[in-house]
């Protein structure tokens, strides 16, 4: 298949609003089957030579087996749920979000960045290998999550539970993650492809205070609304303290013989920390890297505006750092405001992932593979500040690692989950090379 037949096919998948709300009774369950009615129409190959099953009747589930068994089996991971987009964003958009509109060599739309092309991305490289002929010497399994943006419990959960029943194992877990950036990184002279070693726990806490109601004429001197409010910005003035986790230490490390001058601080990182941790976190990228974060998402308040609500709450997303916990988030939002009435209450609760080593086979055969379609590139390894589905996975494979092969700058970087979501043809030309590289290694 050509490129120009891959933008189409991935211009036509954005147009399935395959949108995942925490409230699934809110999911047009419809669009998905829909989705993946079309993934059957599409890739004919692959759904003629592999075997396919269906987990949580939204999730599929592809084996391609070998005729020989020489080298244990990959696991190539992807998620065509979607984010919703605001209503008042909409008319921000240079072309509608479901639209598929391919333009100027772009294809514009929720989904082409996260992540519908990487859906895309590896049914069009296994398409293609199987239309060459490919017999491969180990298996290889895909599996597509429906609900990762909330979380995958439904989708990943249950397949990475159809797998331990059955005792499959991988040699690699690959998921969605890091990328090739450029210019992401102030001073750093060189493309970097990060590929996600590790991520951050992603918890939600919602905090409730409350107060006298009655009419808005005859307010006290405080609220429920003033007593939250005051708690989000003493959160907000009083972070968590910065601390360097291995794979940012190894990322920072690999990257300081590019930097230039500010390159001799990267290179001892352990003793420039106190004083570069300053620096750091005035960049929200790298702040994430290098400190557990609490972030106000949603606030609740009020029944009428001439009312005084007599209970407001906050809901944070607490995104924790490898070796933070949940108890350690739920102490320090305590103790910073600890002469404040509130309450607490857990909402989702979910730790940093483990580490998978960056010094394996599996990285090392990662790493060659990223060099035959970026040979300009330096690899190196790094912690995910968002989540994935790859974490649900964990003690099927010691390799689980996180890399969409993409080319990113800041401007995408910032069009992800936002107005003009989009990708180019040649980034997506790319990640199909990629994958066929995966698949045939």
């Amino acid at each position: 298949m050509m490129t120009s037949d891959a933008a189409k096919h991935l211009s036509e998948a954005v147009t399935f609003r395959t949108i995942s709300h925490a409230d699934y009774t809110l999911t047009d369950y419809g669009e998905y089957r829909a989705f993946l009615e079309f993934l059957e129409k599409t890739y004919k190959n692959v759904h003629r030579y592999t075997k396919r099953v269906m987990i949580s009747e939204f999730s599929p589930v592809y084996h391609l087996e070998a005729k020989t068994k020489k080298y244990p089996p990959i696991l190539l991971l992807g998620h065509y749920d979607v984010v919703p987009v605001e209503e008042s964003t909409i008319k921000d958009w240079a072309v509608p979000p479901f639209s598929g509109e391919i333009r100027e060599d772009y294809i514009y739309g929720r989904g082409t960045l996260d992540d519908k092309n990487q859906i895309i991305s590896i049914m069009e490289a296994m398409e293609e290998i199987l239309e060459e002929g490919y017999v491969g010497e180990r298996d290889i399994y895909i599996a597509f999550g429906f609900d990762e943006e909330i979380g995958g419990m439904n989708g990943a959960k249950q397949i990475a539970a159809y797998f331990r029943e059955r005792g499959i194992t991988f040699d690699l877990v690959l998921d969605e993650g890091g990328a090739v950036v450029e210019g992401v990184v102030e001073g750093l002279e060189t493309p970097v492809a990060l590929v996600g070693v590790a991520e951050k726990g992603s918890s939600m806490i919602r905090v409730k205070a409350k107060g006298d109601g009655g009419h808005s004429s005859m307010p006290g001197r405080t609220s429920a609304i003033t007593v939250l409010s005051e708690a989000v910005l003493r959160l907000s003035e009083n972070p968590m303290k910065p601390r360097l986790t291995a794979p940012v230490t190894e990322m920072l490390r690999g990257m300081a013989p590019y930097m230039g001058r500010k390159g001799i601080f990267l290179k001892s990182i352990d003793r420039s920390f106190p004083y570069l941790s300053r620096v750091l976190s005035k960049s929200t990228t790298m702040n994430s890297l290098i400190r557990t974060t609490i972030a106000a998402t949603m606030m609740n308040a009020g029944t009428a505006p001439n009312v005084m609500p007599q209970e407001a709450s906050v809901t944070f997303s607490a995104r924790i750092l490898p070796g933070d916990t949940y108890e350690n988030v739920i102490a320090h939002m305590m103790k910073v405001n600890r002469h404040l009435p509130l309450e607490y209450e857990t909402l989702v609760k979910e730790e940093a992932s483990a580490v998978s080593p960056h010094d394996s086979e599996a990285f090392r055969k990662l790493e060659k593979n990223i060099h035959k379609v970026f040979p300009e590139t330096k690899v190196l390894p790094y912690l995910m500040a968002g989540g994935t589905d790859a974490r649900k996975y964990e003690g099927l494979s010691e390799n689980i690692l996180r890399f969409s092969c993409i080319r990113m700058n800041n401007e995408d970087l910032d069009r992800i989950h936002s107005t003009d979501e989009r990708i180019h043809m040649d980034n997506l030309r790319v990640m199909i090379e990629f994958y066929k590289v995966m698949i045939k290694g």
